[in-house]
């Protein structure tokens, strides 16, 4: 049940996002330090929020990763002094 209801927020979010690229089809000019682009604002939309996603889950995946590895850290060392104790 909740993967369907994920599934149906995605669909909306995904034709929501189509609908703004279809009304954002203006072409600007992305000045770099040495060079400049022109491209759609969709298309630049699209970029920027494709690198805020993956820098946002980048940072969510390190910080998920570190934890686990504290967690099995800290569940080692609890099992030593069980084991310290029962001794």
């Amino acid at each position: 049940m909740k993967g369907i209801i994920l599934l149906i927020i995605a669909i909306i979010f995904t034709m929501i996002a189509v609908l703004v690229g279809f009304q954002n089809s203006e072409i600007v000019t992305i000045n770099y330090l040495i060079a400049q682009i022109n491209m759609r604002i969709s298309i630049l939309m699209l970029v920027c929020i494709g690198i805020g996603f993956f820098l946002g889950f980048s940072t969510i995946l390190t910080k998920y990763l570190a934890l686990n590895v504290r967690f099995a850290t800290m569940k080692r060392r609890l099992e030593k002094l069980a084991i310290d104790k029962s001794a």
